[in-house]
C-alpha cells in the first residue's frame, strides 16, 4: 500500500480511504487486509481484469490519434524479459528514438509468462521474449536464433575429447556425460534451453548447483565449480578471458534458442509505433 500510494504521488491513508469508497460503491472487497499487505479477493481478480480492458480501450484511441498526427506524439509499451532487454532493445529503440523522438518509450521488465498475460490484457503494445511461449493466443516472429554451448572451465578434461568442425571446437555427446552441472533454475528459459540437450544424456549427469542468475553460472563455471549449458550471447558477454572454454555441439541435439517479437491480433492491426518497432526487430525496416 506504502509503494502504491508513493507511485499514485498521494498519501497511504488517502488511497486507502479511496479503495474503501470504491469498494461500498461496488458493493464487494477488492482486497483482503493482512499484516504483510493486501491480497485481491475473486471480485477483485474480476475488477482488475476490466480495469485493463478500459486501459486498452484507452490506449487504442490514443493509438488512433498518434496514427492521425504522424507519430509526432504517442505512447509505446514494451515488455522485455529479464536480461534479454539489456542484450536487445539499447540498439532497436535507440534506432526507434531516432526515426519518432516525440514517442514515450515505457519499459516494463518481468518474467514471460507475466508479459505474455499483460500482452493479453492489452497492458503491453508488444514485447521481446525467449521462445517457448506458454499461451497459444500470443502471436511471435523470431528475429534471432543463438546456439547453445557447453562451457567448462579451462583446464577441464571435457577438453581432451574436443575437435575441430567448421573453424570451432565441438565435443561429442558423450563428453557430457557423467559430469558436475552449474545451471539457472528451473523455469528460468535458460535452463528449458539447456534441458532440451541434458535429456540426451539420459539422466547421467548431475546439478550440483543452481542460480537465477545467468553470469553468476557462467562465473561459477569460469570459477572451477562446474560445466554448462549456456546460450553464446551469455557465454560470451559474461565469460572470463582464460576461464572457460566454450564448446559448440552437434545440431542434431537442438542446441539452439531463438528470441521472437511477441504481440496480440495480426500485425496489420497493431499500433502504429508496435509496427515500426515490430519492422524494426524482424529487420523489416
Amino acid at each position: 500500500m506504502a509503494r502504491a500510494a508513493q507511485k499514485l504521488f498521494i498519501t497511504q491513508p488517502a488511497l486507502s480511504k479511496c479503495l474503501t469508497k470504491m469498494e461500498d460503491e461496488l458493493g464487494e472487497a477488492l482486497f483482503v487486509r493482512r499484516p504483510s499487505g493486501v491480497e485481491l479477493t475473486y471480485s477483485g481478480e474480476c475488477f482488475i481484469k476490466r480495469a485493463y480492458q478500459i486501459m486498452r480501450l484507452y490506449d487504442e484511441m490514443e493509438h488512433e490519434f498518434c496514427d492521425l498526427n504522424q507519430m509526432q506524439k504517442g505512447i509505446l509499451k514494451v515488455g522485455t524479459a529479464e536480461r534479454l532487454g539489456a542484450m536487445v532493445l539499447p540498439k532497436v529503440l535507440k534506432i526507434f528514438h531516432t526515426k519518432y523522438p516525440n514517442i514515450h518509450i515505457e519499459i516494463v521488465e518481468a518474467s514471460s509468462h507475466i508479459l505474455e498475460e499483460k500482452l493479453l490484457m492489452g497492458a503491453l503494445d508488444i514485447a521481446v521474449l525467449c521462445l517457448p511461449l506458454k499461451n497459444e493466443n500470443v502471436r511471435y516472429d523470431v528475429f534471432y536464433e543463438d546456439s547453445i554451448l557447453a562451457i567448462a572451465p579451462e583446464n577441464h578434461p571435457v577438453k581432451e575429447m574436443a575437435y575441430e568442425k567448421n573453424g570451432g571446437l565441438y565435443l561429442p555427446l558423450d563428453a557430457l556425460r557423467g559430469r558436475d552441472y552449474v545451471m539457472t533454475k528451473r523455469g528460468r528459459k535458460t535452463r528449458e534451453a539447456a534441458e532440451r540437450i541434458l535429456k540426451y544424456l539420459e539422466s547421467d549427469y548431475r546439478i550440483d548447483l543452481e542460480s537465477y542468475n545467468i553470469e553468476t553460472v557462467v562465473r561459477l563455471v569460469a570459477g572451477g565449480m562446474g560445466m554448462s549449458l549456456v546460450p553464446q550471447v551469455f557465454a560470451d558477454t559474461y565469460g572470463t578471458g582464460s576461464g572457460i572454454c566454450k564448446y559448440h555441439l552437434e545440431e542434431k541435439y537442438n542446441p539452439f534458442w531463438q528470441w521472437a517479437v511477441a504481440y496480440c491480433g495480426p500485425v496489420g492491426e497493431l499500433s502504429r509505433p508496435s509496427r515500426e518497432l515490430y519492422y524494426i526487430l524482424c529487420g523489416k525496416d
